[in-house]
């Protein structure tokens, strides 16, 4: 008389002869569920729970660093969990706390709480804070703020705007600055060749030559 067993996949109940339900530690239903379970089981990678939306994902051991502390399901939400837990430093302007993310901290010696302060402090020392833009000639500053104005100061990735993001967003070359010879910086900083995003729509896009669509 068959015996009835669960299947080790779908758990659906099936009927075997004894003789081989003696004989197999494992039961299925049909192939498509014997072919799936052995795809399971021949998945060396482990199991992590991203740290912003808790989203559960594979990753292969080998991928991880040893001193890596935060996982993350995707680079849109590192980029998101990075904002979110940016720290503090203080408006060079106002004296204000604010939150910048720490590469930004690190790479420049002067932070703002806003576009006013920002646009003060420049007034009182004539000066521009060219360190975080080398290289970029008198006309970037010209052409930053004219696609910042033209993107109405969002990002053209996420569609968040500087007031949802808490900080301007970078103006991106969609063809790399670092392609274009000395005599064509006016084609480098061409609108057209400009776009508005926010740090981690910017470290998604930098290196690919495509305008991201406002979504």
């Amino acid at each position: 008389m068959p015996v009835e067993v669960e299947c080790d996949f779908c758990g659906d109940t099936v009927s075997r002869p004894p003789s081989v339900v003696e004989r197999a530690d494992h039961h299925f239903c049909d192939k498509s569920c014997y072919g799936k379970w052995q795809s399971e089981q021949k998945d060396s990678r482990i199991v992590l729970q991203c740290d912003y939306c808790g989203t559960k994902f594979k990753r292969y051991e080998r991928s991880l660093k040893d001193d890596q502390t935060n996982h993350f399901c995707s680079y849109e939400c590192k980029g998101k969990w990075h904002i979110d837990n940016r720290p503090e430093t203080e408006c060079t302007y106002c004296g204000e706390k604010i939150t910048r993310i720490q590469s930004d901290i690190e790479s420049s010696e002067r932070h703002f709480c806003s576009r006013e302060c920002k646009w003060d402090w420049q007034q009182e020392k004539a000066t521009y804070d060219w360190k975080s833009t080398p290289n970029y000639g008198p006309l970037w500053k010209e052409r930053r703020e004219q696609v910042l104005e033209r993107d109405d100061r969002t990002c053209q990735g996420c569609g968040r705007s500087e007031d949802d993001l808490g900080y301007t967003p970078r103006v991106h070359h969609i063809r790399p600055f670092s392609e274009f010879d000395e005599d064509e910086v006016e084609t480098a900083h061409d609108p057209s060749n400009l776009v508005s995003l926010c740090e981690p729509c910017h470290t998604q896009w930098e290196g690919i030559p495509l305008r991201p669509k406002l979504i």
